[in-house]
């Protein structure tokens, strides 16, 4: 069978759609929408009369949904017949509080609502005092947008902790032509001037000419003004001074250190060098006014760790003209003793140390911090404490060299100290 004899069959015509076929009447259409969904046996008002009334949902909208708090009580206030122009308005207070307590909580507010004066400076006096320090500077940063700088300036003057919150930033921003201008316009222009040396020295680089101009200009136009801290001047001038004789040594590998830098630097590497020579330790010392007690806290470290202790003694120890170790310092002695003890000195140089101290209350606390028993034993035996030295002999050793030294000492007479001295030095 082709295909034109399999769609004119009787039977494929009767499943088959026909777009000949007629719409439906209006008729047939409306009895469709009276259809009854009943059931069978079941008549249409007994369908409705099952349906009750609570089961049916509210489709009710909430009127706050619909319009905002704010405009629904104006809506009240009006309807109630009051004027809206005489109801009690928000405080300033109240929004600085609110503004505040956005601020110090990290969340977004705007402080442009804070328009008067009287409101600004409420604004920063809480935060000040709250104490975030984040809340002060943004404040402090709005005020200087939306304000004259030279009354924020005035606000910023008797408000100090505000006032260095606001230095800090503009140091750590680099924005030192501002932070010049607040600090003079307060006053303080010698700390203006330290200000912009050590911008000058942070930010230069390695172009020690370039350095050498700018803090020359810097002495001439800011240090030589009067009022200005002549030690702050001179120190300056000592740097620029150091600066010259870096760049006369030529050694580019050492850039920008400072003078006890320099100092620890040629002791360890040019130290026999003679005065005269510009590396030489005590020439760097004559040059730049190094101290005795900075010379000598230097060299202890720098030969010390290195373990150099010859030098060390050599610098410290002198021999008196009955031939004794003396000690010699310019450290004062309890300082130098527990350096000494951390740089791991033998126990004769910590002795010898010890006996340089001259109350003896003293010398026996220390030696008793730094276990030097050979002091302990001599000082008791002097201060005639023999229930102390028997009590002390108990803590050591036995048949240790200090075990014996004090036994020896508790045996003879405590008073003749020749024999204490003449065993000491054999320990």
């Amino acid at each position: 069978m082709d295909d034109d004899d399999y769609w004119n069959t009787s039977e494929t015509k009767a499943k088959a759609f026909s777009f000949d076929d007629d719409v439906l009447s209006t008729q047939e259409i409306l009895a469709i929408g009276q259809k009854s969904y009943a059931s069978p046996g079941q008549s249409e008002e007994s369908l409705f009369n099952n349906i009750s009334i609570s089961t049916v949902q509210s489709a009710a909208i909430p009127l706050n949904s619909l319009v905002s708090s704010k405009v629904l009580d104006l809506i009240l206030l009006a309807q109630s017949g009051k004027d809206p122009s005489k109801e009690t308005k928000y405080e300033p207070e109240q929004t600085v509080a609110m503004t505040l307590k956005r601020l110090t909580l990290g969340r977004s507010c705007s402080l442009h609502v804070h328009r008067s004066m009287k409101s600004k400076t409420e604004l920063l006096d809480g935060a000040l005092a709250i104490g975030d320090g984040n809340a002060v500077l943004t404040v402090v940063l709005f005020l200087i947008q939306t304000l004259n700088k030279k009354l924020v300036y005035e606000l910023l003057s008797s408000r100090p902790v505000a006032l260095n919150h606001y230095i800090a930033f503009l140091q750590n921003e680099g924005k030192i032509s501002e932070l010049t201008d607040l600090l003079t316009m307060l006053g303080r222009s010698p700390d203006a001037a330290m200000y912009q040396y050590q911008h000058t020295v942070k930010t230069q680089g390695n172009n020690v000419d370039v350095l050498l101009r700018k803090l020359g200009n810097l002495l001439a136009n800011h240090f030589n003004q009067p009022g200005v801290d002549q030690h702050q001047a001179k120190m300056i001038a000592d740097y620029v001074k150091l600066l010259e004789w870096q760049k006369h040594v030529n050694k580019p590998e050492l850039p920008y250190k400072s003078v006890i830098e320099w100092l620890a630097y040629n002791c360890s590497h040019h130290w026999h060098e003679g005065a005269g020579n510009a590396m030489s330790p005590l020439t760097l010392c004559q040059r730049h006014q190094i101290t005795p007690l900075q010379y000598d806290w230097v060299v202890l470290n720098v030969h010390a760790k290195s373990g150099k202790w010859d030098i060390v003694e050599s610098l410290f120890t002198k021999k008196d003209w009955f031939g004794r170790t003396t000690i010699s310092s310019n450290i004062p002695m309890e300082t130098l003793l527990s350096r000494l003890s951390q740089l791991q000195a033998s126990k004769q140089l910590l002795a010898s140390c010890l006996n340089k101290v001259a109350s003896s209350d003293d010398r026996l606390r220390l030696a008793h911090i730094y276990k030097i028993h050979a002091v302990v034993i001599e000082t008791l035996a002097k201060q005639k404490d023999r229930t102390a030295l028997t009590n002390y002999k108990m803590t050591l050793n036995p048949q240790s060299e200090e075990y014996i030294l004090a036994e020896n000492t508790l045996r003879d007479n405590v008073s003749h100290l020749g024999d204490v001295k003449e065993i000491m030095v054999t320990c």
